[in-house]
């Protein structure tokens, strides 16, 4: 009974947030990859065994071997299409069993109903999920966890069993193991993880020979995988890297642990209140250490919370105002929600059960905020995919599309121009003739210098009719080639173009500019805006000298306090040598988040 009653509040708590992501956010960026990849294997371009023998790639950029999560895609594509809705539930599935698998194992280990349920209903809940639970891609964390914490259970359940009832449980721990390493290499934290319950549960003798399948099972997995990948690592862009740890990264690390919190969307305060009582629930939860199922419970908890601080402050540098890849995050909270609880259970017995409903609803109030920038994102998106449509079904023409939302507000939308537009002409309605190319805002490089190419030569002849994708909805309007570039405002510096790179930019947010400059000498850039009652400058770019024309993106403050819909005049601002100019970039009309 406990356990139904763990089953409906853990989905419940979920469902909070999670319906709305079922019902509004659609396919977005490498979700495309996933789902096309087997639309192509069940059409027979690609093979299913690709996915578990790929070719080795000599210094690949990313070398990452997770063919389980392509075998799952594989196995629903079938039954979903190209609706998200049923992938949602899939994810939604895996992320509430995590957290009931965790009711399991913790109440196992300290005997303590409420420690469970407050653990798993708070990872469930937890505010820094919005990433994981919103975007089908995330899966990848979502999946591997869950077998993870299968694979744990198993290991925990055969360690109380003897003869053959032991090594079938241990045999199939380390089987789930290796799937779990196959959905995402992070889960290589299993190890560990049974390492501290089988010295718990068996004498020295026993502690090997108990971790034996499991370490066996491990290091043949990786031994495969370096084997099909050529490399034992990541990739040369990709994977744990030690410049990358530093005191501001280590710093935002904690800080998105203790108060995960969207700056555009979390109510003020929040963020505040959730360090305040996530710090309190940690100093009460060193109580627990005193009894020893409670000692076993915070030792795997920290050590999981340890493993993925580590693994993380070494892999992406997290942006702390908009949360992005805070999806990174997932596994150490797991370790802090079960800390919590541990906390929680550690309090009094009147202060029990109101500071578990006010934890609850605090992290309701953080999830619901924190994920507003996905269903933006979504809505977003779904906009420019209509228009692009609608444009193609009635011009018969390809199409030239630039300034697809990439990184919207920390959420992702479309990242890969080549990936995503190719699944967009194969599962485009019939009677659309989608031709042509997108490019999303990750790739501005390439289209700053497509766009300064027409500017030096407005002769060439015309290719498909361009159109710029508005920051603020979506919607797609014609480009207006700007005719005053390339520039050269004194000798040496020549602005070959230079452009305003958002149509329809929020207000209390960073304006970036794209600007393509070669100079021979040290070059200071900034942004200059007029709204036509006060000016102000953004921050100083500094630009090395250069053979050649490099792209530079800048950006300026627009204040939450400017008019919306009111046009606001920018200027590119150029110092060099005791030199200024200004050069005119034109208009941008600022909106509303």
């Amino acid at each position: 009974m406990p356990f139904l009653v763990a089953v409906v509040l853990v989905v419940a708590v979920h469902m909070l947030t999670a319906i709305d992501a079922w019902t509004g956010v659609g396919l977005l960026a490498d979700d495309h990859q996933m789902v096309g990849g087997a639309i192509l294997r069940h059409r027979g371009d690609w093979t299913l065994a690709s996915a578990f023998f790929p070719t080795p790639v000599a210094d690949a950029g990313v070398a990452l071997y997770r063919p389980f999560i392509d075998l799952l895609f594989w196995l629903e594509q079938p039954l979903f299409g190209i609706d998200a809705c049923g992938y949602h539930v899939v994810n939604s599935g895996m992320h509430c069993g995590t957290a009931l698998l965790w009711f399991l194992l913790v109440r196992r280990w300290t005997g303590s109903l409420l420690a469970a349920l407050a653990g798993a209903l708070l990872f469930v809940g937890w505010p820094g999920h919005s990433e994981a639970t919103h975007w089908i891609a995330a899966r990848v964390n979502v999946q591997s966890t869950f077998l993870l914490s299968l694979a744990l259970l198993l290991h925990d359940a055969g360690l109380r069993q003897v003869a053959a009832s032991r090594w079938w449980r241990l045999g199939a721990a380390a089987a789930l193991a290796m799937v779990a390493i196959g959905s995402k290499e992070s889960a290589v934290f299993v190890v560990p993880l049974a390492a501290l319950v089988s010295c718990s549960a068996v004498s020295w003798r026993q502690r090997i020979t108990t971790m034996l399948p499991m370490l066996v099972a491990t290091f043949a997995w990786l031994a495969w995988r370096a084997h099909c990948l050529g490399t034992w690592g990541s990739g040369v862009h990709y994977g744990w890297k030690a410049h990358r740890v530093g005191a501001k990264t280590c710093a935002d690390w904690l800080q998105v642990l203790l108060a995960p919190a969207h700056d555009g969307y979390m109510p003020i305060g929040v963020s505040w209140a959730m360090i305040v009582a996530h710090t309190a629930m940690l100093v009460v939860a060193m109580a627990s250490w005193r009894r020893a199922g409670a000692r076993l419970a915070a030792a795997v908890a920290a050590t999981l919370l340890l493993l993925g601080y580590i693994a993380g402050v070494g892999l992406e540098s997290m942006h702390l105002p908009s949360l992005e890849n805070v999806r990174y995050t997932y596994e150490p909270a797991l370790g802090l929600c079960v800390l919590l609880g541990l906390g929680v259970a550690a309090l009094p017995r009147r202060a029990q059960w109101p500071t578990l409903l006010i934890l609850v609803g605090l992290h309701a109030v953080g999830l619901d905020a924190n994920r507003q920038s996905w269903l933006r994102v979504a809505a977003v998106y779904a906009r420019t995919h209509s228009d692009v449509l609608d444009i193609a079904r009635a011009t018969q023409q390809p199409l030239r599309v630039i300034d697809a939302p990439g990184v919207h507000d920390g959420a992702f939308g479309y990242l890969n121009g080549v990936t995503e537009f190719y699944f967009w002409s194969q599962t485009a309605p019939p009677g659309t003739n989608l031709r042509g190319m997108v490019s999303s805002t990750q790739e501005w490089p390439a289209v700053l210098k497509e766009l300064a190419a027409l500017a030096a030569n407005p002769t060439t002849a015309p290719g498909p009719k361009p159109f710029v994708v508005q920051w603020h909805d979506g919607a797609l309007t014609p480009l207006t080639m700007q005719g005053q570039w390339p520039q050269q405002p004194w000798p040496g510096v020549t602005i070959a173009y230079a452009r305003i790179a958002r149509e329809r930019p929020f207000v209390g947010t960073q304006l970036p500019v794209q600007v393509l400059v070669q100079t021979s000498q040290e070059l200071r850039m900034r942004v200059a805006v007029n709204d036509g009652s006060r000016s102000w400058l953004g921050e100083v770019t500094q630009i090395a000298p250069g053979a050649m024309a490099m792209p530079h993106q800048v950006t300026v403050w627009l204040p939450s306090s400017l008019a919306v819909d009111v046009p606001i005049t920018l200027g590119l601002v150029l110092e060099q040598g005791g030199q200024t100019a200004t050069l005119p970039l034109g208009v941008a009309v600022p909106a509303a988040r």
